[in-house]
């Protein structure tokens, strides 16, 4: 059962595709790729043509390799219009595309909101970027503030089919990511809308227009996006090619990052799996958006979550900065998105995480990128400990362990499978290595890291063979 899903999903004609091990991806030549996502939810909607380029230029030379943005965007929804007072809808009407004759940026009656979604996609393309695209987000669906605006199965499947149409040049540099923090069966026949919105971008694709539950699906890469895991719903799905869930933005020291991994891995019908929304760096802990009295994510907070998922099985990781997936400017058409907000959001492409994620891209691609594997059999050791729990993963001839605190590392040598040829420190803020010395006593190898015992204090420990 599992060898004909990863035949199938092989054809995909895309960037990336599912490895033959189903647990991680690849390019389309086979090499390894490692999901390394910024989250630039109002790309579409709030940055002009200039902006564009900057953001996208941007994340490129920082490492990330995906941006995920929607379409029809979150908040102000028919309040707001894009940089160019375009919106997307005719009075916020599903059916109405709201679509003009020509596209030149000269002409601002003619370049309308689509043909700046087109210009996006082309501007990432030229930077070698996979857009992470969401078709709407998960209120027009499961609305819990307004009527949903897509109301039945056949608008969703008409939506999808505009959508995929109109995108279609772009496919092969598109990941269709549908959902949006919803959970898809908060309304009754919510599933069956993401289903036929999926159905129907894909047969847009294929040059198909008529909704019938039947759709090849070869052709498109999808996923589905919220809070819990999209293999509750969606494990048995067609359409749907990897899973992802979030860890959000509740806590800190949040233990759904390898929890829900662990689980994910260990699925019968697996596929890949990323943590798609962790906690932004800079975003107010528990949405405390008015009074900041639990202080904001800073750059310790991405960095152990995105170890933690990674190194619990993850296929890569979702980076965000709280100013960056508003796209927030104090001067603009529209008010922010919260409160508490002091740096713009090119501003916010400066901070410490976002430079330090591509540490542990580098890190994951470095060593064998297909054997890799939860492995917390490995520790001889790892108290419960709410910000230092230690997470391991093991591959060809190395070992992994991320150590959010710097504490000491026991591993148990009868559970390494190599002779030890070396051991070093990886440091997580900059990507540098560093000698790692170990006392032996019996089977126990005690690892030391530098520093003190202390939250932001993490390293990785790494143990390689011959």
């Amino acid at each position: 059962m599992v060898l004909l899903s990863i035949s199938i999903n092989l054809l995909h004609a895309q960037p990336i595709k599912i490895h033959k091990d189903n647990h991680f991806l690849s390019t389309l030549d086979n090499q390894p790729f490692f999901w390394l996502a910024d989250t630039g939810w109002e790309l579409f909607h709030r940055l002009d043509r200039e902006e564009v380029q900057r953001y996208i230029k941007k994340r490129k030379a920082q490492g990330f390799n995906i941006i995920q943005a929607v379409v029809l965007y979150e908040l102000q929804a028919f309040e707001a219009p894009n940089a160019y007072n375009d919106f997307p809808l005719v009075n916020g009407e599903i059916e109405k595309i709201n679509l003009t004759d020509g596209n030149s940026p000269e002409n601002m009656e003619a370049y309308d909101y689509w043909d700046h979604v087109k210009y996006i996609m082309e501007v990432a393309a030229e930077h070698d970027m996979i857009i992470g695209l969401l078709p709407c987000w998960g209120e027009y669906v499961t609305a819990r503030k307004r009527e949903p605006t897509i109301k039945t199965t056949q608008q969703g499947y008409d939506y999808g089919n505009f959508i995929g149409d109109w995108l279609k040049d772009y496919n092969d540099n598109i990941v269709w990511v549908l959902g949006g923090d919803r959970l898809p069966d908060e309304r009754p026949k919510g599933p069956e809308i993401w289903r036929a919105m999926a159905e129907g971008i894909t047969d847009a694709v294929n040059g198909k227009d008529t909704y019938d539950n039947v759709a090849d699906y070869n052709k498109t890469f999808m996923t589905f996006h919220c809070y819990a895991p999209s293999s509750r719903w969606f494990a048995e799905d067609a359409w749907i090619d990897m899973h992802t869930w979030g860890s959000y933005h509740e806590r800190r020291d949040n233990e759904r990052a390898f929890y829900v991994s662990w689980a994910e891995w260990d699925l019968k019908n697996y596929k890949p799996f990323v943590n798609s929304e962790p906690a932004y760096e800079n975003l107010p802990i528990n949405y405390d958006w008015a009074n900041v009295s639990n202080g904001k994510f800073d750059d310790f907070d991405v960095r152990q979550i995105a170890y933690w998922s990674v190194f619990s099985g993850c296929a890569g990781h979702t980076y965000g900065a709280h100013e960056v997936w508003m796209m927030f400017k104090t001067k603009n058409l529209f008010p922010p998105l919260t409160d508490n907000l002091t740096t713009e959001w090119e501003g916010a492409l400066e901070y410490k995480g976002g430079y330090e994620m591509k540490h542990l891209k580098d890190l994951i691609l470095s060593y064998d990128f297909y054997s890799r594997k939860p492995d917390l059999e490995v520790l001889a050791e790892n108290l419960n400990d709410p910000t230092g729990r230690l997470i391991a993963c093991s591959g060809k001839d190395y070992v992994m362990v991320y150590a959010p605190t710097g504490k000491d590392i026991l591993l148990d040598k009868a559970r390494i499978d190599f002779d030890i040829s070396n051991t070093r420190w990886f440091d997580p803020r900059n990507g540098k290595k560093q000698e790692a010395n170990y006392e032996t006593k019996g089977d126990i190898l005690n690892f030391e890291a530098p520093g003190e015992v202390e939250r932001g204090n993490d390293w990785v420990l790494i143990v390689e063979g011959e």
